[in-house]
């Protein structure tokens, strides 16, 4: 999840565990579009990710917007995304898509 022990030694057990169960919840490789979307547009290292799908694809769209600006995700996109997933798997890559903008941009800072 790129938490660096190093930066809160009491916090970083809490976040592991917390980042390991959101992971756990996203649908097939959801998790790794999502770093790799956020990652990369916060300019730091990221998964590497080949032959998305289209549902992959919509979720990285959207992840990339997330970061850029969370309020500019559109019904359209977000329609796309309820084509393909349901109601807990979008939660759970919602989630995923705040805890890995959050925790990426405590790493650029730290």
């Amino acid at each position: 999840m790129g938490v660096d022990p190093s930066v809160n030694t009491r916090l970083y057990p809490y976040l592991t565990s917390l980042g390991d169960k959101v992971v756990a919840a996203c649908p097939g490789r959801t998790a790794d579009v999502i770093a790799h979307a956020i990652r990369g547009a916060l300019g730091l290292p990221s998964p590497d990710i080949a032959d998305l799908s289209a549902a992959e694809s919509i979720v990285h769209m959207i992840a990339e917007q997330f970061v850029i600006d969370v309020h500019g995700v559109t019904e359209e996109q977000f329609a796309s995304l309820k084509n393909h997933f349901d109601e807990p798997q979008i939660v759970a890559m919602l989630f995923r898509m705040a805890l890995t903008d959050g925790l990426g941009k405590l790493e650029k800072v730290a």
